[in-house]
């Protein structure tokens, strides 16, 4: 039998001793509350932006490179279409020169001639060819011309630099006045320099000039090859050399009727 004072536990814990409520003047200490508003601090922002920029930065770069090369790659190939187009007229109205026998022996402006004189980087050449092309439909005209190719400066502010001009007269020997040697036309810009060379067939040598109206020149026949040498300043201002060649295939004085007036 138990002591009348003790007491009756009832289950476990209930006769532990529990702390009471705390005083008034105790303060609890705040739990932390999570409600989704935490924010970046001041050097992650920096540090964001700045990555931003050098990404800006990097994209803005390879654009501007990008365009850089695109134009002057589109430069280049506009240059090259230049001298390619002008070697291929060159050529192809060299491969259709002609002498007539229809000259009076020593007339001083010949209908018909080829004469290529040696310059100091620049060479000139005239000569009658039968590769005129009507433009003017019923015009007067007819496949013969005389054409001549000079240089001439650009003008000012590009000191230095030159063209090469083509003039086309339609009008041969006698009927084609000193200033009829019509208009100009620019062939190539940026010209540094041009060359003509001239194969003589029987003497099996290239020649520096051609004369068909000089007494100690060649008269009667035209030269077999001419070979064209050309120089010009590409877009990043270097000497660019290009070279090709033309046969000749009338070399012996033809019996031609006179021009169209």
């Amino acid at each position: 039998m138990k002591p009348a004072g003790a007491l009756r536990s009832c289950g476990p814990g209930l006769g532990a001793p529990t702390r009471g409520r705390a005083g008034r003047g105790e303060r609890r200490r705040p739990l932390p509350v999570d409600d989704g508003r935490a924010g970046f601090t001041l050097i992650e922002v920096l540090l964001s932006l700045a990555i931003m920029a050098m990404m800006v930065a990097l994209a803005w770069g390879s654009f501007s490179f990008t365009a850089r090369s695109k134009n002057a790659s589109e430069r280049s190939i506009a240059r090259y279409q230049q001298v390619r187009t002008a070697l291929n007229r060159i050529a192809r109205e060299l491969a259709m020169a002609y002498l007539s026998k229809n000259d009076q022996v020593g007339a001083l402006r010949p209908r018909t001639l080829f004469v290529g004189k040696r310059g100091g980087r620049v060479d000139e050449l005239t000569f009658s060819t039968l590769a005129h092309v009507r433009l003017r439909e019923n015009a007067r005209e007819c496949d013969q011309s005389v054409l001549r190719y000079s240089v001439a400066a650009e003008g000012p502010g590009r000191a230095g630099r030159q063209r090469l001009l083509r003039r086309e007269s339609r009008r041969l020997g006698s009927d084609r006045e000193a200033d009829e040697d019509g208009a100009a036309y620019v062939v190539l810009d940026d010209l540094r320099s041009l060359r003509f060379e001239y194969y003589d067939a029987p003497a099996k040598e290239w020649r520096e000039e051609w004369s068909t109206v000089a007494a100690d020149g060649q008269p009667d026949r035209l030269p077999d090859i001419v070979r064209i040498v050309v120089t010009v300043l590409d877009e990043r201002e270097r000497e660019q050399t290009f070279r090709t060649a033309a046969r000749t295939f009338l070399r012996d004085p033809l019996w031609v009727s006179s021009a169209v007036d």
